[in-house]
């Protein structure tokens, strides 16, 4: 088996990314390699970053015939330590950041892993549709991250977590097989759920490249109050009044 820092395969994986798509130098690793409190940092021989699914594709299968481990890598904006690499190589989604479609009518948008949740929320915006995905890092967070992750947001008790905004994915499995699971339907009871498989997963079953996503008619008015409560009973019951 080949070594996991072995150089012909390093450059193997360079060559599919092209010039613009992989980092080595020391300075260039830090922002990927370090948690954003820099409580934590990591190591690994290079950062690729691949423009297409079939790069990653590719990237994946060389890795797994070599032996090398890959940390996929989003945003790299949490706070936990789980996109921190401990060797190998970080594959980041940042490049493939493409808005592919956004349907007003159907209320889907259809995202690359790497778009910036706020570019996401923009661009529902922009169609008079709501994504409701929000939380603090929104300017800086990518969609594949947060579907790994299946965040929550500020807006979760009323839209749900990431995977209840989700109709389909795109995923590259550990071996580099690509399943594709774009779909748009929201009435779909054919066979198993698989994309639920991969949200929450953090990447250990599969790197998520493209996904479908709900949007919601955009709200006319927003009221905003500060509501105290003596209990959690009385919190509990004022949240069930809301949502009637």
């Amino acid at each position: 088996m080949t070594e996991p820092n072995d150089n012909s395969t390093l450059s193997a994986i360079r060559k599919i990314v092209g010039p613009n798509g992989w980092l080595t130098r020391e300075q260039d690793l830090t922002p990927f390699l370090t948690e954003a409190r820099g409580l934590w940092r990591g190591e690994c021989d290079m950062v690729v970053s691949p423009a297409t699914t079939e790069e990653v594709k590719t990237i994946v299968r060389i890795c797994a015939d070599t032996g090398i481990t890959i940390t996929p890598q989003s945003g790299n904006t949490g706070l936990v330590g789980g996109s921190i690499p401990h060797g190998g190589i970080v594959l980041s989604t940042r490049r493939m950041n493409r808005i592919l479609k956004i349907d007003p009518v159907d209320n889907t948008i259809t995202v690359e892993a790497g778009c910036i949740l706020a570019e996401i929320q923009s661009a529902a915006n922009n169609v008079n549709r709501l994504f409701p995905l929000s939380l603090a890092a929104e300017g800086s967070c990518r969609i594949g991250g947060n579907l790994s992750t299946n965040a929550g947001g500020i807006q979760v008790l009323r839209y749900g977590n990431a995977r209840d905004l989700v109709l389909g994915l795109e995923v590259v499995l550990a071996d580099g097989t690509i399943w594709n699971g774009m779909n748009s339907l929201r009435k779909n009871n054919t066979g198993y759920d698989l994309k639920h498989l991969f949200m929450g997963a953090e990447g250990t079953l599969g790197i998520i490249t493209a996904a479908v996503l709900k949007l919601f008619p955009k709200p006319h008015r927003r009221e905003t109050a500060v509501v105290g409560a003596a209990s959690i009973e009385k919190i509990q019951v004022l949240l069930t009044q809301t949502q009637e």
